[in-house]
């Protein structure tokens, strides 16, 4: 018998200089009670969205976090490095971090989002559309 090993599908957590070890906690804590786990990659430079897009660009799921010392960002591999989808000041509070998480994980299962997490940066109000 030939024993395969499987690397299981994970969200990508880039995490930049300045983030806290408690808001990285705050955002796994999210995505597995949703049920996705979290694969964390620090980096040493880089903000939010950079550190997201290139999560999201190097998980299999295609759905990144991004965490520096301001901000959490939320992205997909198709949206702008520059935009992305959900944006977050990280001393907004613990639940609200912790729903970025959980949004992040609803994002890969298509599910409604929590909704109490950052500001959709990709939405056409943030554009100038009415």
């Amino acid at each position: 018998m030939r024993i395969v090993e499987q690397t299981r599908p994970t969200i990508g957590v880039g995490v930049g200089p300045g983030a806290s070890a408690e808001c990285i906690d705050l955002i796994r804590v999210g995505m597995e009670e949703e049920g996705v786990p979290g694969s964390v990659t620090r980096a040493d430079a880089g903000d939010a969205a950079a550190l997201a897009h290139g999560a999201a660009l190097a998980s299999r799921l295609g759905v990144g976090v991004g965490v520096d010392g301001r901000r959490v960002a939320v992205t997909t591999e198709k949206l702008d490095a520059a935009r992305p989808y959900l944006v977050l000041d990280v001393d907004a509070g613990p639940e609200r971090v912790r729903a970025m998480g959980a949004d992040a994980a609803r994002l890969v299962k298509r599910m409604p989002l929590i909704g109490i997490g950052g500001d959709r940066s990709g939405s056409s109000r943030n554009r100038g559309h009415q």
